[in-house]
């Protein structure tokens, strides 16, 4: 598959492939090989563990664990996409949404960054009667459909691919943003996310928390932040 990260594009393949690749650069002269790693499957993605509970959730990186049978159970093949649910950042998101929907009626949410659908799969089996779920990276978006019909919520499940909020009009009641800081910041600063009424937000450092809050105000309140290593979680709901 090819991952997109523009200026740059990251090809993944199963078995050798310096040859094709070399003879593909020889009829495009505008394109070069700037790297090249060979690394193991779970090195890129550090699973060490088949599943793991977080608030309502067990997330299962494989159907041979038995599942928790009084938790909300997600099966989750990660491929190459980031989102396995083993990250700091999206345990936090899990949890805050575990939270949310069990104490609130969530009937809308928009997931920004989908990477595998893990968040927007968990809000749909939360819940949830309609999710989309939005990334600029077209491997994601099939790693996330395939993984919407594997837990049985495709039906429920919009992909968009996109990297910009703009041209939605949709007014959910959860917005979940887990995405680096430079994009967070932009999305954030654009104010289309205001759209929502409860937010959940990560993939930052603690010491961006702060500048986290202020983009909350005027219209939002901080209703809690989740502590997952050194990477917060923050919820927001509308004043």
């Amino acid at each position: 598959g090819i991952w997109p990260e523009p200026p740059f594009y990251y090809l993944f393949y199963r078995k050798e492939s310096a040859e094709p690749i070399a003879e593909w650069l020889k009829s495009r002269p505008d394109w070069r090989l700037t790297s090249r790693y060979d690394l193991p499957y779970d090195k890129w993605q550090d699973i060490c563990l088949p599943q793991i509970t977080l608030g309502s959730f067990n997330i299962r990186l494989s159907a041979d664990p038995a599942y928790k049978p009084d938790r909300i159970a997600i099966l989750i093949d990660p491929g190459v996409v980031f989102g396995s649910g083993l990250h700091p950042t999206t345990q936090g998101c899990l949890l805050a949404i575990s939270e949310i929907f069990g104490s609130d009626e969530i009937l809308t949410a928009l997931d920004f960054g989908a990477g595998t659908g893990v968040l927007a799969i968990a809000c749909a089996l939360a819940g949830a009667k309609f999710v989309l779920a939005i990334d600029r990276n077209p491997l994601a978006l099939k790693t996330a459909w395939k993984n919407a019909r594997a837990n049985g919520v495709a039906d429920r499940i919009a992909l968009v691919e996109a990297d910009l909020l703009g041209c939605l009009s949709i007014r959910p009641d959860l917005f979940v943003m887990n995405l680096e800081w430079p994009v967070m910041e932009k999305t954030l600063a654009a104010g289309e996310w205001r759209n929502a009424r409860r937010i959940v937000l990560a993939g930052f450092l603690e010491s961006r928390l702060e500048s986290v809050k202020k983009f909350a105000r005027p219209g939002y309140q901080v209703d809690g932040v989740i502590e997952r290593q050194e990477w917060p979680t923050v919820t927001l709901s509308r004043t």
